[in-house]
């Protein structure tokens, strides 16, 4: 299968709890852990990070992490935040056994990603090199973004410049990041 589909005017975007995005962009976490019917086929173009504000939960968050739950727990009124890109590195398939292995490259709990995808699946585990954009953007959040679902495209009209972006881990950083993570799973 193909990359996620956009249409040439838009951009993809992967919904995700705003607090793992914006601990994604601090560089706190490198990977993303998600149920392999979230995410069809190779992801294999950039997408942007959409902050999705419901279903989060503090109870899901190592406790020093706790506060990427508290700085992204309510929506701002003024619009949806869009600060970052990120592309996929590598990708493993893992059996939530093997969730504590992984333990320092995220934000929840080995158990909290247990409860959010269920404790016998196997999982998909995405190494993801995340940029901030050069220009962030408050967009509005349209119908067509909301409800329960993993991809949206982003309007044309939300213009995002994937070239003008820099990452958020140095290039030495991110190749021990990506070193540790083969590690963690071998």
């Amino acid at each position: 299968m193909s990359s996620i589909e956009s249409t040439s005017d838009s951009m993809s975007a992967l919904k995700e709890r705003a607090g793992v995005v914006n601990a994604l962009i601090d560089g706190a976490q490198t990977v993303l852990v998600r149920h392999p019917t979230l995410d069809p086929g190779e992801i294999d173009e950039p997408f942007v990070l959409y902050p999705a504000y419901s279903h989060q939960n503090p109870d899901r968050y190592q406790s020093d992490f706790e506060s990427y739950y508290y700085r992204a727990s309510a929506k701002p009124d003024a619009g949806v935040p869009i600060r970052a890109i990120a592309d996929v590195r590598e990708e493993y398939t893992v059996s939530s056994d093997e969730l504590e292995a992984l333990a320092r490259h995220y934000v929840y709990t080995p158990d909290g990603l247990r409860d959010k995808y269920g404790p016998d699946d196997e999982l998909r585990v995405l190494l993801l090199r995340v940029s901030t954009l050069a220009s962030p953007r408050l967009i509005e959040e349209r119908g067509s973004y909301r409800g329960c679902r993993a991809w949206i495209d982003l309007a044309e009209d939300v213009a995002i410049d994937p070239e003008a972006a820099t990452p958020v881990l140095d290039d030495p950083t991110f190749a021990e990041r990506k070193a540790a993570v083969r590690d963690a799973l071998e």
